[in-house]
């Protein structure tokens, strides 16, 4: 049960192309699946998701979804609470094995699931992708009335998440900052990565030397970011590590790779610095297989990210053997621990950061080396390790 959105589609209910990636291998792992998420409302307006039906194939043979109302919000929630507790009580006995994204209280229909099995006595899994606290903080640093009206609400929120997981049979934490941060509320704890690269999708040896030639010539960093553009993300920071960068007269090129909230005033930001000739702002990117092209074209990915979370592109970045260079936390150290591909500076330190990437420019056998290590890194993720790491976590619960 997930806090995924969904949508009503011409053919019944349609889900984002990467979350029907996962329910297919969960349709490998299991003889029967049913899936919980979120219908979206009807006033949500447009979305750059990549939306796909549901009704054929894997899915469609093997797979039941079901979408309750979308309940962000204290009034939502009451009103729609009776009905989806009672589908959540009679479900819950129906299935062997349960599995529960926590994130939020308000609104949160796997965590009521989760009160629910725990009143039938039912061992559950609990999945938990990010620090839900801290990117509520990030959300509102700028209102300080919605900040205080947060911290209020947050103690609760918090407790609640750390109570279901620590009565949860097994803990799928995601990355190394979920890890981090609720591993201890666990009685069985176990780390935990998301992806939907397969092993065909990795940088070929033929590209990987062709890469590292080009960064030994020395030519201008080519840089790129996939992701929203969205606080949370820093993309203010990265427009200003771009800026030090252009100061310290680096030749590069640089590309944004998303939509999302902050586009306009990102761009307009570009522009004020004088960045406007060397950074591109394309937008969203539904082509996958173009994705995956720009990555393995790049030098490096550039990230800023604000709040502890797993954010997959870093994954995706190794796999392409591109080196990822960004805020240190838990999560990123995490991924390359084992065979590097990494360069990180302090959270929030924009000028150690640009300085990273000035000695990587400078010392190109060591751009070159870092890329190698970052292919080794994605070597270690792919969709069906990951998923089959998964099913057999979930399996105890």
């Amino acid at each position: 049960m997930t806090h995924v959105h969904m949508r009503q589609g011409p053919n019944g209910l349609q889900i984002d192309d990467q979350t029907a990636a996962g329910i297919e291998q969960w349709c490998q792992h299991f003889d029967s699946v049913t899936f919980y998420g979120i219908l979206l409302e009807a006033s949500a307006g447009p979305s750059s998701t990549a939306w796909v039906d549901t009704h054929e194939g894997p899915i469609g043979e093997k797979a039941k979804l079901v979408a309750l109302p979308y309940a962000y919000g204290l009034s939502k929630m009451a009103r729609a609470f009776r009905k989806v507790r009672a589908e959540l009580r009679g479900a819950i006995p129906r299935h062997r094995h349960l599995c529960f994204t926590l994130g939020n209280a308000i609104g949160d229909w796997p965590a009521v699931a989760a009160f629910e099995a725990i009143r039938q006595k039912r061992r559950y899994a609990a999945w938990i992708d990010r620090v839900e606290s801290s990117i509520v903080r990030n959300k509102f640093a700028g209102s300080p009335v919605k900040r205080l009206a947060a911290e209020m609400v947050l103690p609760l929120t918090e407790g609640c998440t750390r109570y279901l997981v620590s009565k949860s049979a097994v803990a799928l934490l995601q990355g190394g900052d979920s890890y981090e941060h609720y591993a201890r509320s666990a009685s069985d704890p176990h780390c935990t990565y998301d992806t939907h690269t397969h092993a065909c999708e990795a940088i070929a040896t033929g590209e990987l030397v062709r890469k590292q030639a080009r960064a030994l010539a020395g030519e201008p960093l080519n840089i790129v970011y996939v992701g929203r553009a969205t606080a949370m993300k820093g993309p203010f920071d990265w427009l200003d590590t771009l800026h030090r960068l252009a100061c310290a007269q680096i030749p590069f090129t640089a590309t944004w790779i998303g939509d999302g909230p902050d586009l306009p005033a990102i761009k307009t930001h570009a522009a004020g610095l004088g960045l406007a000739d060397v950074v591109q702002f394309p937008g969203f990117e539904a082509n996958r297989d173009g994705l995956l092209r720009r990555l393995k074209d790049s030098d490096l990915l550039l990230f800023c990210h604000k709040t502890p979370e797993s954010a997959r592109c870093l994954i995706e970045a190794l796999v392409c053997g591109c080196p990822i260079v960004g805020y240190a936390s838990a999560y990123p150290r995490g991924l390359v621990q084992e065979h590097g591909g990494g360069a990180l500076a302090p959270q929030n330190d924009v000028a150690a950061l640009a300085e990273r990437i000035v000695r990587l420019n400078e010392d190109r056998g060591a751009l070159a080396g870092l890329i190698g290590q970052a292919a080794a890194s994605g070597a270690l993720y792919n969709e069906d390790a990951v998923y089959a790491h998964r099913a057999e976590l979930m399996r105890r619960a």
